[in-house]
């Protein structure tokens, strides 16, 4: 719970900052996005990780080419070749939850196309098996939210489809500090304004 505060501190002082400093930086500072996202992972221990969902996000310039972003995504998971993964029937259909929090630089920005690069810190949960003990006959389970830490970078371009409406696409790579490597690729659309 320690980082999620740390985070939502560093998230209020990043948005007032952004909010009064950098007025007049681009005609189109803030972004809201909605995207598609398809997920697959391996486990340390062995394993692999499938997920699907959409993400939420907002990303606001702080600069000319260097903006912050953050975004929030609910998932539907399912693990294989490993015991501490459960059956599609033992879980809920949304039993993983991604937040995200980066910062992104545009390499190229031209009239209606922007290709950029994004580094993000990623927590993400999920449903899985916790604890299982066995002794003779009996058989102890443990089922419940487990989570990750992450760092995630990813190019993503960005097309403009008509005014302040964006296509958005992205790939991603997330780095195992602890539990999972993952891809992710991601498809939306974004408002600007």
């Amino acid at each position: 719970m320690k980082p999620i505060i740390k985070l939502s501190s560093f998230l209020f002082l990043f948005l007032s900052s952004s909010l009064g400093i950098c007025q007049d930086l681009r005609k189109d500072k803030n972004n809201i996005y909605l995207d598609y996202t398809f997920l697959r992972g391996e486990k340390w221990d062995g394993g692999d990780i499938f997920a699907q969902g959409v993400v939420i996000g907002y990303s606001r310039y702080v600069a000319d080419k260097l903006y912050g972003d953050i975004s929030y995504g609910a998932m539907n998971f399912e693990g294989k070749n490993s015991k501490w993964f459960l059956s599609p029937e033992e879980m809920s259909f949304i039993n993983m939850r991604t937040f995200t929090l980066g910062l992104g630089y545009d390499f190229f920005q031209r009239d209606r196309v922007t290709l950029s690069g994004e580094v993000a810190y990623l927590y993400q949960s999920n449903e899985q098996l916790i604890m299982l003990m066995e002794s003779g006959n009996i058989r102890i389970r443990e089922t419940g939210v487990t989570t990750d830490n992450a760092i995630r970078a990813k190019p993503k371009a960005t097309v403009e489809l008509v005014d302040n409406l964006n296509f958005i696409a992205s790939y991603a790579h997330g780095f195992r500090f602890s539990k999972y490597s993952s891809n992710w690729l991601s498809l939306g659309i974004g408002y600007s304004f």
